[in-house]
C-alpha cells in the first residue's frame, strides 16, 4: 500500500467515525425501534448474569391468569448480534458502549467499500465513493442503531471484499474460506442474506473465466459458511431436544404478518403484539415457537397460493416502502409525516408542509438522496452493462430488493444494501465528468 492510499484509508475511516460518534452523542442508547434493542440487551443481561444465551418469558397463555415465567434458551433469532453485544458489554452495560463499537464497524465498512472500488472501478472513484458513503447521513445514522440490520454493511462488504480477494492466483481456496466465514457471521446477524451467494457468485463469475479456480474457491466458500451455520445448528438442536432449527425463527410470522402490510387481509393481522394476542400468548416465539412459526409459514404459502395476482400486486407495493427512508433520522428533532396524519384529524400532505416546513424539508432531502443515488446507480448500470464489474454490486442491490418484497417491507432491511448504491452513484457521476471534459 503506497502514502496516497495509507492517506486516503485514514481520511474515509477518519470521516466516518467521526460522523458516526457524533450520531452516538445526539442519539444515544436504543431508540429506533427499541423494544428489539432491549430483547438483545436482555440477553446480554442473563449470560453476563449466568442465565447463558436464554431469555424471560411468560409461558402461560393470556387467558390464564397466573403467569408462569421462565428462564428458556433465546431461539427467536441467531446468536451473533448477542455475541457482537457481548464484546463491549464485558466492560461496561452502558448500550453506548455497543454503538461505540458500531461506530467502529462503520468506518471499516467505509473503507472495505474503498478497498472493493479500487478493485472494481479505479481508485480515484473508489476513494470518492468511500468519502460519500462516510459522511452518507441515512448510513451514519442508522449504523449506530442498536439492531443486527445496522452492522449488516460490514459483514456484506468484508463477504465482497474478501470474494474478490479469491479470485486472486495467489491462496484464492483460503480467502474464498474467509469469504465464507464472513458470510456465515452475517448470517448469524441477519438470515436474510442466506440466498446472497448465488446472485454474488453469478457476478464473480463475470470477472474470472477460470471455472476450475471459481469452482474451487465456491467449494472453500461453502465450507466456511457451513462452519459457522452449523455451530448455531447444533446448539439450536441441542437446546430444543432435537428440533432442526438452522438459525432463528421469524420466516413464517414475517410472510403471514406480511399479507396485512397495508391493512389485515385474509385473516392475518400486521404486527407482533397483534399477533401474539390472535395465538393466546405474550410471546410470539415462546412457548412452542417452532412449531408456530411453521404452521404460519404453511397458513402463509396457502394464503398466497390461493390468490397469486393479489399478492403480487402486494408486492408491487412494498417496493417503495422498501426504499424510502422512513422516520428514523427524524425522529428525536422533526415529527414526521406518518405520526402527523395519525395524530391530526383532518390532517394531509399539504397542512403538514404547510404547519411544519423543517420536518418536511428535512425529510424531502432524504427521499431526494435515496432515489436521486439510487436512479444515477440504474443508470451506469444501463450505460455500463457491458463492463463486467458494475453487475457486482448491481446483482446486490437486486438481490436485496428480491429477498423483501416476497416477505414484508422496512427501510431499515434496505440500509445495507447503501454502499453498492453510493459506489455505483459515484461511478455515474463520474463519468459524466469524463464526458464533460472530453467535449
Amino acid at each position: 500500500m503506497n502514502r496516497t492510499a495509507d492517506r486516503r484509508v485514514l481520511m474515509v475511516a477518519g470521516v466516518a467515525l467521526a460522523l458516526r460518534l457524533i450520531m452516538v452523542a445526539v442519539f444515544p442508547g436504543p431508540d429506533y425501534y427499541s423494544g428489539i434493542s432491549v430483547s438483545y440487551l436482555d440477553v446480554v443481561h442473563n449470560v453476563l448474569n449466568g442465565k447463558g444465551f436464554s431469555v424471560y418469558v411468560d409461558l402461560a397463555p393470556i387467558a390464564v391468569g397466573t403467569p408462569q415465567w421462565a428462564y428458556v434458551p433465546f431461539i427467536d433469532r441467531p446468536l451473533g448480534y448477542v455475541l457482537l453485544m457481548l464484546i463491549p458489554s464485558v466492560l461496561s452495560a452502558s448500550p453506548v458502549l455497543v454503538q461505540i463499537l458500531h461506530a467502529i464497524l462503520g468506518a471499516l465498512s467505509a473503507v472495505l467499500l474503498y478497498r472493493i472500488g479500487s478493485r472494481l472501478a479505479s481508485e480515484a472513484t473508489a476513494f470518492r465513493a468511500g468519502l460519500v458513503y462516510a459522511a452518507w447521513p441515512l448510513s451514519a445514522r442508522f449504523e449506530i442503531t442498536l439492531l443486527p440490520d445496522a452492522v449488516m454493511s460490514f459483514f456484506l462488504l468484508l463477504t465482497v471484499w474478501l470474494a474478490l480477494k479469491a479470485l486472486d492466483p495467489q491462496r484464492p481456496a483460503r480467502w474464498a474460506l474467509a469469504s465464507g466465514l464472513a458470510f456465515g457471521a452475517g448470517l448469524m446477524m441477519r438470515p436474510d442474506i442466506l440466498f446472497l451467494p448465488l446472485f454474488l457468485l453469478a457476478g464473480l463469475a463475470l470477472q474470472s473465466w477460470d471455472r476450475r479456480a471459481l469452482l474451487n474457491a465456491t467449494a472453500s466458500f461453502v465450507v466456511g459458511a457451513a462452519v459457522v451455520v452449523g455451530i448455531q445448528t447444533g446448539r439450536n438442536y441441542r437446546v430444543t431436544d432435537g428440533a432442526v432449527l438452522l438459525l432463528g425463527l421469524g420466516n413464517g410470522i414475517s410472510m403471514w404478518e406480511g399479507i396485512s402490510q397495508f391493512g389485515d387481509t385474509l385473516g392475518t393481522v400486521y404486527g407482533d403484539v397483534r399477533m401474539t394476542e390472535r395465538e393466546g400468548y405474550r410471546s410470539w416465539a415462546y412457548p412452542n415457537g417452532i412449531e408456530r412459526d411453521r404452521t404460519r409459514f404453511r397458513e402463509a404459502l396457502r394464503i398466497i397460493r390461493e390468490h397469486p395476482g393479489w399478492y403480487a400486486t402486494l408486492m408491487a407495493r412494498r417496493v417503495p416502502v422498501l426504499l424510502t427512508p422512513d422516520w428514523i433520522l427524524t425522529r428525536r428533532y422533526a415529527l414526521s409525516l406518518k405520526d402527523y396524519l395519525d395524530e391530526t384529524p383532518g390532517g394531509t400532505v399539504v397542512s403538514f408542509l404547510r404547519e411544519h416546513p423543517f420536518a418536511a424539508g428535512i425529510r424531502g432531502l432524504l427521499i431526494l438522496l435515496q432515489y436521486g443515488s439510487l436512479i444515477v446507480a440504474v443508470m451506469v448500470l444501463l450505460r455500463r452493462r457491458s463492463d463486467r464489474w458494475v453487475w457486482i454490486p448491481g446483482l446486490i442491490i437486486f438481490y436485496y430488493v428480491a429477498v423483501h418484497i416476497p416477505t414484508n417491507a422496512e427501510p431499515r432491511y434496505f440500509y445495507p444494501v447503501i454502499p453498492m448504491v453510493v459506489l455505483l452513484a459515484v461511478q455515474a457521476f463520474d463519468d459524466l465528468r469524463t464526458r464533460r471534459q472530453k467535449v
